[in-house]
């Protein structure tokens, strides 16, 4: 004992430390060092990505990432801590960058991604459009409503009839087919109004499948509506699925047209006072339906314009120069047996306006795909509709006032999303 506290001494004075005691001196054992925990590496992100990068205003956005040894991931702008996550959906209102953070005592890292959302491709209200198919400038309206934020329902072709109103349709209260854009405020659709080329009298109209058509021009009317379903189904990043077509008079005539040549781009169509041809033109117009699609179909039992019973349309000047049609009800029988829709329907029977010429009968014929059928009786041409009347002429008839076909359009394509 002497000795340690002459070391003691020794250690103290001679070096001028503190007192230090040495264990091994007294005996003691060897044991346990009991050193610091190291401190912990910083973390790491090995991977941080936005799938789709770029997306249409309201879609949403998967954001992916990796990291080792964060203990408190966050990710901004507005999303926060993510602590215990891999992924997370983001919807951004417009373009940005979003940045992960990943911390931990010893340190932190940062890496970014961007999101892109595209502007949207019209603005609100009711806009023009063009674009050229084979060398000619084909012009069209889209409308789209006001409130819409996000992607459209649907994408809904809405096509003039010949004679004069061509795109003038669109104007509000102007047409019975200008109700589409109501039905598009209500239910976020975007409303397109394809403009048709001028016939041989000068009314803008549609080269459908008559070959005996001595009025109409000689448009690619299938490759520019073909072009404008591609381009805007794009522009809203919206699949077929989601596409549709409707039309009346000259209008209905080209829609069922169109969906004997290119029924691929469009999910179900509907037609107002509309037959196909008699005489139809070589290629697509001669051939059975080429697949199953859903048809709407409506007829006036009294349309001098286009007769229900088929014959000369819109016979004035007394020489069938506009061709021929067959009749509505055949017109009706070659997409049922096309759809495999040919058991008895289920009817149901509107008047909503006893005033006018007759009630609305509507006949559903299930099948593959359905078809279904509005015989309007006692009505004429005029496209139905309780919101913009049309006058009674000679040369129309009277309109069906009972149901709206903007609506009983929508609410047949809604059925099929």
């Amino acid at each position: 004992m002497d000795k340690v506290i002459l070391m003691r001494h020794v250690l103290r004075f001679s070096r001028g430390l503190l007192p230090v005691f040495l264990l091994a001196a007294c005996g003691g054992g060897g044991g346990g060092g009991g050193g610091s925990t190291p401190a912990p590496s910083a973390p790491a992100i090995s991977a941080f990505s936005a799938s789709p990068a770029q997306v249409q205003p309201g879609q949403s956005v998967t954001l992916s990432w990796t990291v080792q040894g964060a203990t408190s991931p966050t990710i901004s702008p507005g999303v926060g801590s993510v602590d215990g996550l891999t992924s997370r959906a983001v919807t951004p209102a417009a373009s940005a960058t979003y940045v992960l953070t990943a911390a931990n005592p010893s340190g932190s890292v940062t890496a970014s991604t961007t999101v892109t959302v595209a502007s949207a491709p019209y603005p609100p209200g009711l806009a023009s459009g063009n674009l050229q198919v084979g060398g000619v400038t084909r012009e069209f309206r889209v409308y789209t409503p006001a409130g819409l934020t996000g992607p459209p329902k649907a994408l809904v072709l809405v096509l003039h009839g010949g004679g004069g109103a061509g795109l003038n349709i669109a104007n509000p209260g102007a047409h019975p087919l200008s109700v589409f854009r109501d039905v598009a405020d209500r239910e976020g659709l975007i409303v397109v109004y394809p403009g048709g080329q001028p016939a041989l009298d000068g009314s803008p109209g549609w080269n459908d499948c008559r070959s005996d058509n001595q009025t109409s021009s000689n448009a690619d009317d299938i490759g520019f509506l073909n072009a404008l379903i591609e381009q805007l189904r794009t522009a809203y990043g919206l699949p077929t699925s989601k596409v549709f077509m409707a039309g009346g008079s000259n209008g209905a005539q080209m829609t069922l047209s169109y969906a004997l040549a290119g029924p691929a781009n469009v999910a179900a169509v509907a037609s107002s006072n509309g037959n196909m041809a008699k005489s139809p033109k070589t290629g697509a117009c001669s051939a059975s339906p080429p697949r199953r699609l859903p048809v709407l179909m409506v007829h006036g039992t009294a349309d001098p314009a286009m007769p229900y019973a088929g014959g000369c349309v819109a016979n004035l000047g007394g020489n069938c120069t506009r061709g021929q049609v067959i009749s509505a009800e055949a017109t009706r029988d070659v997409w049922r047996q096309a759809n495999g829709a040919t058991g008895t329907p289920v009817e149901t029977v509107f008047n909503g306006d006893p005033s006018d010429a007759g009630p609305a009968n509507r006949l559903v014929y299930s099948g593959a795909s359905d078809v279904e059928w509005w015989r309007m009786d006692g009505a004429g041409h005029p496209v139905a509709s309780q919101k913009v009347l049309v006058p009674t002429t000679p040369e129309s008839g009277s309109q069906n006032r009972d149901v709206e076909f903007a609506e009983i359009a929508w609410a047949f394509f809604k059925s099929k999303l």
